[in-house]
């Protein structure tokens, strides 16, 4: 009973709704890349037109993730803003399945990272409010993992199968059910997180847009921006253009196609919780470095490795690492270098600036590259992107609650055995 009880907290409880919620708005937003080989040809659709699809999702939901995250700080409620989103990103996996052109895919994808963006950063912020210091790497780094899991494991296997077995607008239509769900759940269970605040002043005003500036006072905000840049770069160019080598240039059909990037998925599932837990212990830092360079190697393979399914399984499953520094330079870093009260600001603002560059500018460019020079040239611009993490994480400050603490701890040592002069 007494092991029952400590699993059954709020905030486990809490986790696991974010856990879905995040798993579930990746799992909507990954799910074009895998129909891809269905609405190219039902749409008459080119590759550079593909990119758009990505990039109109990008910068809108870059651009909301802000947005609202900051507005949600600075009023200070936070869940009515989560659901209203959840319901409209649900809503918004339906008309995906009702389009019947480019130009309305477009605005439908458009529409789909404007209701999505927020909740993420809502999300984390709700997990930090409630998560122990030992554990706090790790419950955000879990949630975010959700995207790996469900929206790159799980997905191409469902709806590559609902596509196969039926077409794919039933499997967009069917991907609203469990999200409208969850939404239920959410609005039922989920309390208003409750921020603790680090210092007095925080508490005796209501918060200004002009205290917004103290974001960017932090050396590790402005890293932490490139990098996000490099992240999303590395894994929406990857994630959309993917596929479609597989089955136009090596051949692979539709289903072994899924196989494959669900067993990227797995791997990014997996990484995206390890990765930050091995933070928690050995830094934020090392973590950062060590996962960045490693996650170069994904996109490189799939460009030059042209071997058996069964080999490109492995391989992806390992190299899908990248997914483990996501939360450590999107999401923990950055909430750990700012006041608590800027935490959903904060990681809104690593998202908007990512997704609008990473993100949208530049898979419009390796879908026109890959229309002049063919589809492996996205697969290089995804490796650079993971490369400049890896460079720009020698400058990044540790944050680590337990390095830091330690770091502390020395210093204070050291201040109290010299003597004063």
């Amino acid at each position: 009973m007494k092991s029952k009880s400590s699993f059954w907290t709020y905030q486990n409880g809490i986790i696991v709704m974010m856990f879905f919620a995040f798993g579930l708005v990746f799992m909507d937003r990954q799910s074009i890349t895998f129909l891809e080989p269905f609405i190219i040809p039902a749409l008459h659709l080119n590759n550079a037109q593909i990119g758009m699809f990505a990039s109109a999702l990008s910068v809108c939901w870059g651009v909301s993730a802000w947005f609202f995250s900051s507005y949600s700080d600075l009023i200070g409620h936070r869940k009515p803003i989560l659901v209203i989103f959840m319901v409209i990103f649900a809503l918004t996996s339906v008309l995906s399945g009702v389009v019947g052109s480019f130009l309305a895919m477009f605005f439908v994808r458009a529409l789909m990272g404007l209701s999505e963006g927020p909740v993420f950063p809502i999300g984390a912020t709700a997990v930090k409010s409630v998560s122990t210091p030992s554990r706090q790497g790790f419950n955000i780094g879990f949630v975010q993992s959700a995207s790996g899991l469900l929206g790159s494991a799980i997905a191409p296997l469902v709806v590559v199968g609902l596509a196969n077995a039926f077409n794919w607008r039933v499997a967009f239509y069917l991907l609203a059910i469990p999200a409208l769900i969850l939404t239920l759940i959410v609005a039922k269970y989920m309390r208003e997180p409750q921020i603790r605040y680090e210092d007095t002043q925080a508490e005796v005003h209501r918060l200004r847009w002009s205290d917004y500036k103290v974001i960017f006072r932090n050396r590790n905000t402005w890293l932490c921006l490139i990098c996000s840049i490099g992240f999303i770069t590395w894994l929406i160019t990857f994630a959309t253009f993917a596929p479609v080598l597989m089955t136009e240039v090596d051949h692979i059909s539709t289903t072994q196609m899924s196989w494959a990037m669900s067993a990227f998925g797995f791997g990014s599932w997996i990484w995206g919780f390890v990765v930050p837990f091995i933070s928690d212990r050995i830094g934020r830092k090392p973590a950062l470095i060590a996962s960045g360079l490693l996650a170069t190697l994904a996109p490189l393979v799939l460009a030059e490795v042209h071997t058996g399914i069964g080999v490109l399984i492995v391989l992806l499953f390992v190299l899908a690492i990248g997914q483990g520094f996501s939360p450590v330079v999107m999401s923990i870093i950055p909430s750990e270098s700012v006041p608590a009260v800027f935490a959903a600001s904060t990681i809104g603002l690593m998202m908007m600036i990512g997704e609008i560059f990473g993100g949208t500018v530049v898979p419009t460019l390796a879908g026109v590259a890959a229309d002049h020079f063919g589809l492996t040239m996205p697969m290089f611009i995804a490796a650079a992107g993971s490369f400049l993490v890896f460079l720009i994480g020698f400058g990044v400050r540790e944050t680590a609650p337990r390095k830091v603490g330690q770091t502390r701890r020395g210093e204070n040592q050291a201040n109290v055995s010299t003597p004063s002069i």
